[in-house]
């Protein structure tokens, strides 16, 4: 593994087709400052960027992988408007880049973290960790979580977390579908890395663009979903992970994935 990026705030690592990006703000639960915010976009830019990774883990370093916005500098009249469109740029970014993003939930996913953890595509965390939105709090919107929140749990129980703000348990996120993967806290950095890597496996080009034609679910009419799914589908089967697809199966292996 090697190290791309170290930066205040956060570290971007990266092993072959695999990258991860480590939350270091340890001593503030990892809490997003206005440079976390900063950070967080250009690593979200550069990963977009780099042709080589398929998949992406996001983790927090210490007791929690964040507590979402800092609420010192919230409280110190630090944050403005700007921070909010850096962080929702970062977001975006994930959720459309041709990579499967997983995200690991650990102690607490508050607020702005489980607004990210929403943009990415697969969501691992342990039972107790504690997650929610609690935006209103400080009478504050709890973001795109607003958005993106009643498309995983429906517009019911969306409501209940956002304006009651209080949290859930890993647990119950799993029951709700607010988490895919639930994994023992001992040791759940290594189960996080083992998740990956099973998703690495099946990362070919036509997962990829699973991912995108997924996202647009709720977006698109029929006709309009149909266009995009042949564009994506012609891409995916005249590409050469199509043709390692048959030549594994023939061959009778496991294919290898560009």
């Amino acid at each position: 593994m090697e190290t791309l990026l170290e930066l205040s705030n956060m570290r971007l690592d990266k092993d072959g087709k695999l990258a991860w990006i480590n939350f270091t703000r340890e001593s503030h639960l990892n809490a997003v400052n206005n440079e976390g915010t900063r950070q967080l976009t250009r690593l979200a830019m550069a990963l977009r960027e780099d042709p080589d990774i398929r998949v992406v883990v996001i983790r927090g370093q210490g007791r929690a992988f964040c507590t979402g916005i800092d609420l010192k500098e919230l409280a110190a009249d630090r944050i403005d408007m700007s921070y909010h469109e850096r962080f929702e740029k970062a977001l975006r970014i994930f959720e459309t880049m041709e990579k499967v993003i997983i995200v690991g939930m650990h102690g607490y996913c508050l607020g702005g973290a489980l607004q990210l953890a929403m943009a990415c595509d697969i969501r691992v965390g342990t039972a107790d960790c504690q997650i929610g939105l609690p935006a209103i709090r400080e009478s504050l919107v709890p973001g795109l979580g607003t958005w993106r929140l009643p498309r995983y749990v429906g517009w019911g129980r969306a409501k209940k977390l956002i304006l009651g703000g209080e949290n859930i348990s890993g647990e119950k996120a799993l029951e709700i579908g607010l988490v895919d993967h639930l994994v023992p806290a001992a040791d759940f950095f290594s189960q996080l890395d083992r998740i990956a890597a099973k998703y690495l496996k099946s990362c070919s080009l036509g997962s990829r663009m699973s991912k995108l034609l997924t996202n647009s679910t709720f977006d698109l009419d029929y006709d309009a979903f149909m266009d995009k799914y042949l564009r994506l589908q012609e891409r995916t089967q005249y590409s050469p992970d199509a043709e390692e697809g048959k030549r594994a199966y023939l061959e009778n292996r496991d294919p290898v994935w560009q």
